[in-house]
């Protein structure tokens, strides 16, 4: 009998597609390879990653030694907080640098087109930048210059691409969706904040005040004045004195809402377009309480991966029967 062909789809989530890395354990302890995987935003990161050659216990490692702060250059918001080039870079180091036609695995990564107000699916050229296109999140990340249009994260249009696996010529699909609908949390419980928003204000600050302190030390001044200046920078002016005070600020308005808005989109999307899906096997893993910028959980996301994945590992091998 043909053997029946896999195709895995990864949703986006952010923080919450490291939970791919531990689908991708279960399978390959139960020596099941999909032949296909189609990602979305951080489903495209670790399916790209995956595709290009690392194992899944690879990747756990690679997820244990990231400094994610270091993955964000921060830019003058116009269209986006980040400019996104550290992560590319990050992202073109995990794929071996590779061109689709030299990955492992056949892959395809949704991503959107504002030029032109369409999804687009990349699965020709550099995987690096086409990966960046499909997690740049709205109004967080700068949109992608690429092939003569502006990408977006794919999960505005996508956010699990299990049609676009099936397409691929998938016997079998395997989908794991990231946003099973939860209750929501009631208005006015306080979340406290997660250690990499942390990290990320204290970065952003740090940045700006070093480079308004350089700024101001190369204007032209008398020799006296010039000393003044100085001491006064490094007085009142110097990064690690106000550190502490400005980072004890919420995040600004426009970030909050930017997170909150591209999330409730994506929830909505999601569930209108997992209710009419025809999914041969459906993985949702219990995410509860877990949100996209949680990277300093990475072993529970992995972990419940795992466990979501086990609880359907003898449905896909009846399937492959």
């Amino acid at each position: 009998m043909k053997k029946r062909k896999i195709g895995l789809a990864l949703g986006a989530g952010g923080a919450r597609g490291l939970t791919h890395i531990g689908v991708l354990k279960v399978l390959h302890k139960h020596k099941i390879f999909p032949d296909y995987i189609a990602g979305t935003s951080m489903g495209a990161i670790v399916g790209a990653a995956y595709a290009a050659g690392h194992s899944p216990d690879e990747l756990q490692q690679i997820v244990h030694t990231t400094q994610w702060k270091n993955m964000v250059d921060f830019t003058v918001p116009k269209a986006g907080l980040i400019k996104g080039h550290l992560m590319e870079k990050k992202i073109r180091d995990l794929v071996f640098h590779k061109q689709f036609n030299e990955l492992n695995i056949p892959l395809k990564v949704v991503s959107y087109n504002l030029t032109k107000r369409e999804p687009v699916i990349f699965d020709k050229g550099d995987v690096a930048k086409a990966v960046r296109a499909s997690s740049s999140i709205p109004g967080i990340f700068a949109p992608v210059r690429f092939r003569n249009g502006h990408y977006v994260d794919g999960a505005v249009a996508n956010p699990t691409p299990y049609d676009v696996v099936k397409a691929m010529g998938a016997d079998i699909v395997i989908a794991v969706d990231l946003y099973k609908k939860e209750k929501q949390v009631k208005r006015g419980t306080k979340i406290s904040e997660q250690t990499l928003m942390q990290e990320l204000k204290e970065k952003f600050v740090y940045e700006e005040l070093t480079n308004l302190n350089q700024w101001l030390a190369s204007k032209r001044r008398s020799k006296l004045g010039r000393a003044v200046a100085l001491w006064a920078l490094n007085k009142f002016l110097y990064p690690k004195k106000i550190l502490k005070i400005m980072v004890g600020k919420d995040l600004p308005e426009f970030t909050k809402v930017m997170f909150q808005s591209t999330s409730v989109m994506t929830h909505n999307l999601a569930q209108a377009r997992l209710a009419c899906a025809k999914i041969d096997v459906l993985i949702q893993p219990n995410l509860k309480g877990l949100r996209w910028s949680d990277f300093d959980k990475a072993e529970k996301f992995i972990a419940l991966g795992e466990k979501a994945m086990m609880n359907k590992i003898g449905e896909i091998k009846k399937k492959l029967r």
